[in-house]
């Protein structure tokens, strides 16, 4: 799924490339930060979501835009407040606890729409713009 989602960045890269130049190291942050954030969601919905070993899918829609990237990372799985934890700071969080903050300061937008439990999805939209 990462390499998806890797493979998505440099597809953005080569769109903008076109019509405007920007230097490597723009393109390599870009690329991690959105990387590292996918993980982090898809890491906490495993071991979160689907914890005490409830099986079950996530799916990740990609959307690339003229600005950058829209992701979309649906599941059934438990929910989760996303607003929890918005005022703390990185000194301030335990290890545990740092993939929401990780996210928000990798992204610059994150949405959550919390599904009903029986059969619509929650629904997490991460965007990222180039």
């Amino acid at each position: 799924m990462l390499r998806v989602v890797a493979s998505s960045c440099k597809l953005l890269r080569s769109q903008r490339a076109k019509t405007q130049e920007t230097g490597r190291s723009e393109h390599h942050d870009f690329d991690n930060e959105v990387v590292s954030a996918v993980g982090e969601v898809f890491n906490n919905i495993a071991i979160h979501g689907y914890a005490g070993g409830v099986a079950g899918n996530v799916e990740i829609e990609i959307q690339i835009e003229e600005s950058g990237l829209v992701l979309r990372l649906a599941d059934t799985g438990k929910s989760f407040d996303l607003l929890a934890d918005t005022a703390a700071t990185l000194p301030n969080l335990p290890e545990s606890h740092m993939g929401l903050f990780i996210v928000r300061s990798f992204m610059d937008e994150v949405r959550y729409e919390v599904g009903n439990g029986s059969g619509k999805p929650n629904v997490l939209t991460l965007t990222k713009r180039y």
